[in-house]
């Protein structure tokens, strides 16, 4: 029984690892299209995140050029919609808005590596300065609905 229950947390482990590389974004995240110097990153687990019934919280902001907040956006929509969680009306659980027609603002849930836990994708883009743009991704997990992440993160 014992060996039984250390193989199935393996195959969980190994699950779970190998489902973060199916996202887009998470080469952005890995550092592979923005360079890492370039990048502020922030990871949280742990007791610090449950006030806010979240397991996981990793962000990443930094300043893009047009072609570079072109190709993580394409990232993030494939993500939106390739690995969609839906809601009980069998929609995409998200909600997002464009603004010059790029993507400005977006909270998309997307299928967890666990069944006991939410997974959201969020993405923010603002206009910097010298033809630049403000960029901050973030993947969260945890027990936690849209809802409550629209009351937790305003748009700016």
């Amino acid at each position: 029984m014992k060996r039984l229950m250390i193989l199935i947390l393996c195959a969980i482990t190994t699950v779970s690892i190998h489902a973060q590389k199916w996202l887009s974004i998470s080469d952005i995240f890995e550092g592979k299209v923005i360079d890492k110097s370039r990048i502020t990153e922030t990871l949280i687990k742990g007791e610090q995140l449950e006030p806010y019934h979240l397991t996981s919280f990793h962000s990443v902001k930094f300043n893009a050029t047009e072609k570079e907040r072109d190709d993580i956006e394409k990232a993030f929509y494939t993500d939106m919609t390739q690995h969609a969680a839906k809601n009980s009306s069998g929609k995409p659980n998200s909600e997002m808005e464009n603004r010059g027609g790029h993507l400005y603002y977006a909270i998309a849930e997307v299928k967890p590596d666990s069944p006991f836990d939410r997974r959201y994708i969020c993405y923010q883009c603002s206009k910097g300065a010298h033809a630049t743009f403000g960029i901050t991704l973030v993947c969260l997990e945890g027990h936690v609905s849209l809802q409550d992440l629209r009351k937790m993160f305003k748009k700016k």
